[in-house]
């Protein structure tokens, strides 16, 4: 090979290996961006009709799940949590205290430096406009429950019923519970206050192990995933 040659294959893989870099981080940047994806809102769904038989039977695994969530001692709970809002995404670890009257939070940044709290009924994070969220639905969002008393069965699909709750404050629920685990897929809450989505894509053993929470109005979202639960002494 003359030097000539030389020279110009030296040059070609010189320019490869330069943009070697550029393509790794694109492909890492790839792989984050599919892993931090934030949450969305649940879709509505059509149910047809519940007849008299598949009320009966929602209404038995509702109040199976109830037992389990009652079944529950007062906890500290340990979450992973991402919050979202657009292309901003924040992560940390939660703390919670669920007691039978206490329900406290805390988000806790790298190196355990505290960035954020649940307090007045919203999560509070650093630099981030407040996530507005009712405490009793703070307290679903952790059970996998509404604690609304006995739901209208409002239908029915396969192994999946339609539950809705309505409120004195105006708000109307709907939850979709899957019938043989007796276990809740999804809340969604409308009303004065705005709409908030609340999906739980993964299993209850028995505290919700994933939670995904969504504000259709402002467009904020917090994935939960749960890591620890030891009763509180």
């Amino acid at each position: 090979m003359s030097t000539r040659a030389r020279e110009g294959a030296a040059g070609i893989l010189g320019g490869v290996r330069s943009l070697l870099p550029f393509f790794v981080g694109l492909a890492a940047l790839a792989l984050v961006s599919r892993c931090a994806s934030a949450p969305r809102a649940v879709t509505a769904r059509d149910f047809g009709p519940a007849d008299e038989a598949a009320k009966s039977r929602a209404l038995e695994a509702w109040e199976k799940a109830l037992l389990r969530a009652d079944s529950q001692p007062p906890s500290r709970l340990l979450y992973d949590v991402q919050y979202s809002k657009g292309v901003l995404k924040s992560r940390g670890t939660l703390a919670v205290v669920a007691g039978a009257r206490e329900l406290s939070a805390t988000v806790s940044g790298p190196f355990g430096t505290t960035i954020g709290d649940y307090r007045d009924g919203a999560f509070h994070i650093q630099n981030e406009e407040p996530f507005r969220i009712k405490p009793e639905m703070f307290k679903a969002i952790l059970a996998g429950v509404w604690q609304g008393g006995v739901p209208e069965v409002a239908g029915a699909e396969r192994n999946e019923s339609l539950l809705r709750w309505r409120t004195a404050e105006g708000y109307e629920i709907d939850g979709v519970l899957d019938v043989s685990s007796a276990e809740l897929r999804s809340l969604y809450a409308r009303g004065p206050g705005g709409e908030l989505s609340v999906a739980f894509p993964g299993a209850f053993a028995p505290w919700p192990s994933v939670v995904e929470v969504v504000s259709v109005k402002t467009g904020q979202a917090l994935r939960l995933k749960k890591q620890a639960a030891e009763p509180i002494r």
